[in-house]
């Protein structure tokens, strides 16, 4: 009898648990392509995805170079998809013209794209952000992902990148901590 007990009360728990648990539901995708800036211009965030009842993936955000295995054919995105949680997940991407390195020869300039991840409360006020450069070759890779330390921002329509003061999530200098270029969040949808 003690058996047949416990074994309802945790198959109980088991559905009450799991019926508290909403399924992630992406409400929005972009299918238009970003168009790349030019050089030196300030660089637009556009909207690539909405999600709710998501969250970050924290063990894959603090651990990035664990999460590359193929380095020459890296495909970072599954990195920023949302998993399952209770807030609203936004991913941007930023397209740019800019300079790559180059060792030898005259100055090569390519596109680049930053993905920005942003997870907010019913409110939109945002709880979490993280940006990152996509082509981003060298190691340690956990150098370019940059976390937001603001508090207290609603996401709004054409927010400036700044206010949401980036700070880099592994630095070996304090004076480069700071994500030091700019740009546009456009939350509309097209």
């Amino acid at each position: 009898m003690k058996y047949f007990t416990i074994l309802f009360i945790t198959t109980s728990l088991t559905l009450f648990v799991s019926c508290q648990n909403k399924l992630v539901k992406t409400i929005y995708t972009s299918t238009k392509k970003v168009t790349a800036t030019k050089l030196n211009a300030s660089k637009i965030y556009v909207l690539q995805q909405i999600t709710d009842n998501a969250d970050f993936d924290y063990s894959k955000l603090e651990d990035l170079d664990a999460s590359i295995h193929d380095v020459h054919s890296k495909n970072l995105m599954p990195i920023f998809e949302p998993v399952s949680g209770t807030y609203r997940y936004y991913q941007f991407l930023s397209s740019f013209i800019g300079q790559a390195y180059n060792d030898v020869g005259p100055p090569l300039f390519q596109e680049f794209h930053d993905v920005l991840i942003v997870k907010t409360d019913r409110s939109n006020t945002i709880i979490d952000a993280y940006q990152y450069t996509l082509e981003w070759a060298e190691p340690p890779y956990q150098y370019d992902l940059y976390k937001s330390s603001a508090q207290n921002i609603p996401l709004v329509d054409d927010l400036s990148l700044s206010k949401l003061k980036f700070k880099r999530t592994y630095n070996w200098r304090k004076e480069d901590d700071e994500l030091l270029e700019g740009g546009e969040i456009q939350l509309k949808r097209e």
